[in-house]
């Protein structure tokens, strides 16, 4: 990681993006997502957002209607809300760091950086982080 914000992967990308390609095609099919320019990651990032408001707190959010964001390739890591428990055990998994805003800022406790899946088994784990993502930005849990 790098040692400052921005918070980047440096190393252990996929080597196949068809794989990143696959978490992209799965984050935009999940029901009411729209793909907006974001306004917090590097221009080419691609914004999960939701378009209406949700019975949501503020947290499950990155920024506005974000509650996450796919890096450019060849990277393919994430920003993402996740709430307890679920960011405690991404977290001691290994998939996940917190953010350096959720250090500083409690309204920022949620988000944290996920890695870039690598293979297959991986990307069902990022799947599902994702999926936890966005039935907290609904409101769902």
């Amino acid at each position: 990681m790098s040692p400052a914000t921005p918070q980047e992967q440096l190393d252990q990308f996929p080597d196949d993006w068809s794989v990143i390609e696959e978490l992209i095609a799965f984050a935009f099919s999940l029901e009411g997502v729209i793909e907006q320019e974001t306004r917090i990651a590097p221009a080419g990032a691609r914004a999960l957002t939701l378009p209406m408001p949700s019975p949501a707190d503020r947290r499950a959010f990155l920024v506005d209607r974000e509650f996450a964001h796919v890096h450019n390739p060849p990277i393919g890591s994430m920003h993402m809300t996740l709430p307890e428990p679920f960011r405690t055990a991404a977290i001691d998994k290994a998939w996940a760091l917190r953010h350096p805003f959720a250090i500083v800022n409690p309204q920022a406790l949620d988000a944290v950086f996920v890695f870039a899946p690598r293979d297959r088994a991986e990307l069902a784990w990022a799947k599902l982080l994702l999926g936890i993502s966005h039935a907290n930005a609904r409101g769902m849990l």
